[in-house]
């Protein structure tokens, strides 16, 4: 009998932990021999085709009135209704709808229940009304502030068959909502379950005398919980890190500015031209690569890493690269504790340039043993993952779904 599971995500947005998360997960499934057939549901289908290769379908009802009334309350109200109705017809053509790990129930530092979190509330819904089984694996989250969010994870948590997170804090902040977590399931990131992540520590220092540095940066989000970083943040982040990308180059030390998301190329560019104006110092390119692959090799050689987001320091620790955490948000000060880099952490809206180069000096004076801490947490997490991936799967098989 063939299994027909939807994934439920954000993929083919630009983003290439999301789509490694997917890609990760439609992995998992297809790895054992039985009989599945994926279809990637999210707000981008035709994207999501492109980049996964799979069948996609759109999460939302199509919605074509913009009038002057378009935000408000009961125009929303309304476009709910109908995305509820549109996933109702949708979910009852599987056999199971999973949540593929990724950040899905993450919101900004007190932000509003909207977005992600609304969108699998709706899709549980759905699935409790059509009896299908509705899977959270490996998804991440974040601390919520709001009685309004915590309210609407708490329901989004009663529609699960079954749930299961990338770490504690996330399983922790389901809890904190008033949701019964004793059965749920905790792994890492869906990614460490990758099939090379048993293959080693990378060689590093392969260009030049003093190896090169991975710089990562990021479109660095409110401090304070709004929906985006006021332009006097914006200002100060990118100048603190042109400060380091300047003073890294003036030692002569070679640099490698990637992004892993498209919302970063523009922080990016402007950090590269501010640096590249002035006169002497080389100038950096920026790589954007196209899917983890990519990531992964562009970090594997290098001596460290400094970057914020998530799964640019899941790929420098699977290559067994110590980095320096620009710190913004939980999951990352989760990762690098675990990781063992914990030590070697600033806080992403704080930050001096020479704060965080005397954490990038202290990381390289002890690259080596750093690399051997790494090598021992990239086993044990895909050993984790693989079993909290396993128990997932030994449960949705006693609801008699065969994956």
């Amino acid at each position: 009998m063939t299994a027909r599971v939807a994934l439920l995500g954000e993929a083919g947005i630009a983003n290439v932990g999301n789509d490694a998360s997917v890609a990760q997960v439609i992995r998992l499934l297809e790895e054992r021999d039985v009989d599945v057939r994926v279809t990637l549901v999210g707000r981008e289908p035709a994207a999501a085709r492109a980049a996964l290769g799979r069948p996609a379908l759109a999460a939302r009802a199509r919605w074509a009135y913009r009038g002057p009334l378009h935000a408000s309350v009961p125009a929303q109200g309304l476009r709910a209704c109908l995305d509820l109705a549109h996933l109702v017809r949708l979910v009852r053509r599987f056999d199971a709808v999973v949540v593929p790990g990724t950040g899905a129930l993450e919101v900004g530092r007190g932000g509003p229940p909207g977005g992600q979190i609304l969108s699998i509330l709706l899709t549980g819904v759905a699935c409790r009304l059509t009896r299908t089984p509705f899977v959270w694996l490996a998804v991440g989250g974040s601390r919520y502030s709001r009685r309004v969010t915590r309210a609407a994870v708490r329901a989004a948590a009663a529609t699960a068959t079954i749930r299961s997170y990338r770490d504690p804090v996330t399983l922790e902040a389901v809890r904190a909502c008033g949701t019964d977590t004793s059965r749920d399931v905790l792994m890492d990131d869906i990614v460490t379950a990758r099939s090379d992540v048993l293959g080693g520590a990378a060689d590093g220092g392969a260009e030049g005398g003093a190896g090169v540095v991975v710089l990562s940066l990021v479109d660095v989000p409110s401090a304070t919980g709004e929906s985006g970083a006021t332009a006097a943040e914006r200002r100060r982040y990118q100048h603190e890190m042109s400060r380091v990308l300047g003073a890294l180059l003036d030692r002569g030390t070679p640099v490698r500015v990637v992004v892993s998301d498209a919302a970063d190329v523009p922080v990016a560019r402007r950090v590269v031209d501010a640096v590249a104006q002035d006169g002497g110092r080389p100038r950096v390119q920026v790589r954007v690569p196209r899917d983890f692959d990519e990531l992964s090799g562009d970090v594997a050689d290098a001596r460290a890493v400094v970057g914020s987001r998530f799964h640019v320091l899941v790929a420098a620790a699977l290559r067994r690269v110590p980095f320096v955490t620009v710190e913004h948000a939980d999951k990352v000060r989760v990762l690098s504790d675990d990781a063992g880099v914990g030590s070697y952490r600033v806080d992403a809206h704080a930050f001096g340039a020479d704060e965080l180069l005397e954490s990038l000096d202290a990381l390289l004076g002890k690259r080596e043993a750093l690399a051997r801490d790494l090598d021992a947490w990239a086993v044990d997490a895909h050993r984790r993952t693989r079993s909290g991936y396993d128990e997932v799967l030994a449960r949705l098989r006693e609801k008699g779904v065969v994956v």
